[in-house]
């Protein structure tokens, strides 16, 4: 071994010139950190297979990060100075005599602590194709000749991985026992099902080309029987039936190619530079862990601008994980935007298909096809993107297809992995807010208005991305958990079924993953900014008071997170303030006493955006702190009490963590950071207290408790129109002409008040509080009518306590107007029938 060692070093040296030239090589982990390796113990490298090129690339890596250089595992062993490489192809089967003699190392002197990682090598990063002539010669594959390996270092040298793996515990072994012999066997099983799990998760199953699939599609047993009904309905041929199914079929399909994802990681990188000042990566390790220990994984994030579509894709390519495919919206397959994306792995998708039942059918093959495969996908959860930057209430046409298809596939274990991604400012805010002020929204995209916008769009900076990868859902225990027969159930289900077991099962699901990606939301300084001046009436704060709050609210988010994942601000108020300042473009008003700071009233409008993707990181303290805006003192019990009974509203609008059975828990968590903050205060009685006027603690309450006040005056204006109808003999509303009376209410409301504001009075909003009440049992749903319990009378009440007097008497000046002109209307309709 040492005489080949020697031999190979001179041509080592040859290759490594030419090699450093021409490879352009990439790490995964993109920070090395995360492998947590210890500088002061032996570190091993293990290669899937002896190739002197992987060895190169490997050593480019190491002198890059600074880790220490590989050497081939001679007669000497690693130790704290010099690090070893070993690979785990022996001959016949054999497990090599490197990994033999450092097994023995091992158990001869136990405190031999050595780091033995495991480094797969890609040469390009296109999946496989099943039929591909290219494939033979160019693509990256195991058990490659010395030629053929070759020809693939000069084709892919500028496109090359190198994936680290976690370091093995070396007691492992010594658990095995003895023989050696033993356990570097089980080590060497340990490794190859590692190497193989990392090559799925890198380049993700193989695909078939674009025409296979098309036929795969054609020949579902779902597609063939809504052909024949089709052909049957419409009195027309199959075979004409089947052409449009192809129609459909060629309009869905993606055409992966790494030609394509090569040059839009390009542009991506330059794009994420020249307008964010970066991306903000959360929680990779848990998806790296969960890609190795699932064949298939669902991509769900919230979707709030453009950017998203290829976002996930690109920060996935980079970390050297598989890239999925993207169900799109039809109205991005323009010229030449649509046919790049379709390269990049998006299939395309029509916004209706209700009544469509071929295609219908055509999508769930599509789906299911993918699901089969173990292919990873990503779609919306929200079903478009977000106007205000509160999550949409979720559609469940796709993820009733993803759950069907996982659950009648009992090989298939799928992971869903909500993420969260926000953005200091989006490109599209202008447009949003025009849209909520009532200007028509765009269905169609196209080129020459991609042009336009991107004219106004690329000299400005947004500040930075924030993506977070959520808590994963293993969609087969998630089912066990919330239905344990479900196993019996599923036989009867088809390809069309619209049974409630089902949609229910779907939209409990939903809403789990809607609130997996608010539990890993960022918070960042600019949304921590926004939160606090636009809660202020003046949407104005003397800079002293501003630092003084962004520094006690970050305290509080990171003594009391919101949850595990949830990522809290760093720094001091100061701090932050600085990082802020030019992202939300505050403006400065000098003065003897101290700056004061601003935003003009159009900036106001646009960070209410900004605002909305963190506000209910703060739910719970606001909401306390809303109770303490017409009192001093509060029992604890009563605090929580008060606190829950509306907590079922602001649960189901800003989909909040915990369950209503829970909450009171969290309340009292809530209470304690507060305390220890200095936001509230205990006597030595118990009695919680707010603190005394003129202190800065007490104007950083105030801040707080504005966080969401607007979504409290919306329950108030909402409560109390629903308990005028308790005063009639029907006690009931037609559901949509309440919607609509209720953003009358909200649109005057804010003409009163001066607000400029038009996502408070966004309809939406109003149509999940009464769906909310329904749920909660202060309404009860007929049809499209709503019939009031008597209990909502007391909830209306309670809510308007927490408002100011001005805006309590606003609202209700409001709504007996509305009482005196619905009864007018009544008379005159009952004067002209007689």
């Amino acid at each position: 071994m040492g005489y080949l060692t020697r031999l190979l070093r001179p041509l080592t040296l040859l290759l490594r010139w030419p090699l450093r030239v021409w490879v352009n090589a990439a790490a995964s982990p993109s920070d090395i950190s995360e492998l947590a390796l210890d500088p002061n113990q032996p570190i091993c490298y293990v290669l899937p297979s002896r190739s002197l090129c992987d060895a190169l690339a490997l050593e480019l890596i190491c002198k890059r990060y600074g880790l220490p250089r590989p050497n081939p595992l001679g007669r000497r062993l690693p130790d704290d100075r010099r690090a070893g490489l070993v690979s785990t192809d022996g001959k016949r089967g054999r497990t090599p005599r490197g990994l033999r003699r450092l097994v023995a190392r091992i158990f001869d002197a136990p405190d031999y602590a050595v780091q033995i990682v495991p480094v797969s090598v890609f040469w390009g990063r296109s999946p496989e194709k099943e039929t591909s002539l290219l494939r033979i010669l160019f693509a990256d594959s195991t058990n490659m000749g010395r030629l053929r390996k070759l020809l693939v270092v000069l084709a892919n040298g500028r496109n090359t991985l190198v994936h680290f793996g976690q370091p093995l515990e070396h007691r492992l072994l010594l658990d095995e026992g003895p023989p050696a012999t033993r356990a570097a066997r089980k080590l060497m099983r340990v490794l190859r099902v590692h190497f193989q799990r990392q090559r799925e998760a890198t380049l993700g199953p193989p695909l078939s080309q674009r025409p296979q699939m098309i036929n795969t599609l054609l020949a579902d047993p779902g597609v063939r029987a809504a052909i024949a009904d089709g052909a049957a309905r419409e009195g027309c041929s199959e075979h004409d039936m089947q052409a449009r199914a192809a129609d459909y079929a060629r309009e869905i399909a993606a055409d992966h190619s790494g030609i394509a994802m090569g040059f839009m990681l390009r542009v991506l990188t330059w794009l994420w530079q020249r307008q964010y000042a970066g991306v903000d990566v959360r929680h990779l390790a848990r998806l790296r862990r969960t890609a190795h220990a699932y064949r298939g994984i669902i991509y769900l994030p919230s979707h709030r601008s453009h950017m998203d579509y290829l976002l996930i894709s690109y920060i996935l390519y980079r970390e050297g994980l598989a890239v999925p495919q993207i169900a799109a919206g039809i109205n991005l397959n323009f010229w030449p935007i649509g046919p790049l994306l379709r390269r990049c792995g998006a299939f395309y998708l029509r916004r209706s298909i209700k009544g469509n039942r071929l295609y219908t059918a055509v999508i769930r093959a599509y789906v299911d096809a993918l699901i089969s495969r173990g292919q990873p996908m990503k779609f919306y959860p929200e079903g478009g993107r977000s106007r205000t930057g509160r999550l949409l209430a979720p559609k469940t046409g796709m993820l009733s297809m993803v759950v069907s298809s996982t659950l009648r596939h009992a090989q298939a274990r799928v992971a869903v992995v909500p993420v969260y991604i926000g953005y200091d400012r989006v490109m599209e805010v202008n447009k949003y807010f025009s849209e909520l002020r009532g200007s028509g929204k765009k269905k169609n995209e196209s080129m020459s208005g991609l042009l336009r916008s991107s004219r106004k769009v690329l000299g400005q900076k947004y500040g930075r991305v924030y993506v977070a990868f959520g808590e994963p859902i293993d969609l087969q225990a998630w089912a066990d958990a919330y239905d344990p027969d479900w196993r019996e159930r599923m036989p009867a289900v088809t390809g069309t079924d619209r049974s409630s077991w089902l949609h229910a099962m779907v939209s409990d699901l939903a809403t789990d993953v809607m609130v997996g990606i608010n539990s890993s939301a960022t918070l960042s300084a600019a949304g921590l900014v926004s939160l606090i001046l636009l809660g202020n009436p003046q949407k104005a704060l003397a800079e002293q008071d501003l630092v003084y709050t962004l520094d006690i609210l970050a305290r509080l988010a990171r003594n009391s997170p919101y949850s595990p994942d949830a990522t809290p601000p760093a720094g001091t108020g100061r701090q932050l303030l600085d990082i802020a300042e030019p992202v939300v473009r505050l403006q400065r008003l000098p003065h003897a006493w101290g700056s004061v700071l601003t935003l003009d009233p159009r900036q106001a409008v646009l960070l209410t955006y900004t605002r909305n993707n963190v506000m209910h990181l703060f739910a719970l303290p606001s909401l306390l702190a809303n109770l303490f805006s017409h009192a001093e003192t509060h029992s604890c019990e009563e605090l929580i009490a008060a606190a829950a009974e509306l907590y079922p509203l602001l649960a189901r609008e800003l989909f909040l963590r915990w369950p209503s059975a829970a909450c009171e828990s969290a309340l009292a968590t809530t209470i304690t950071g507060m305390i220890d903050c200095g936001l509230l205060r205990r006597d030595a009685g118990g009695t919680i207290r707010r603190p005394p006027a003129g202190t800065p603690e007490l104007g950083a309450l105030v801040s707080l408790g504005r966080i969401v006040r607007e979504s409290l005056e919306r329950y108030a204006m909402t409560t109390t129109l629903l308990s005028y109808s308790l005063t009639t003999r029907e006690r009931t509303v037609e559901r949509g002409a309440f919607e609509r009376q209720c953003r009358l209410m909200a649109e005057r409301m804010a003409i009163l008040t001066g607000r400029n504001s038009p996502e408070f009075f966004d309809q939406s909003l109003f149509r999940n509080q009464l769906q909310t009440l329904v749920r909660v049992g202060y309404l009860r749903q007929q049809g499209n009518t709503l019939r009031v319990e008597p209990s909502l009378r007391l909830l209306s009440e309670h809510a308007l306590q927490l408002l100011g007097p001005d805006m309590r008497q606003s609202i209700s000046h409001l709504t007996l107007q509305k009482r005196q002109r619905t009864e007018v209307g009544a008379q005159l309709t009952h004067g002209n029938t007689d």
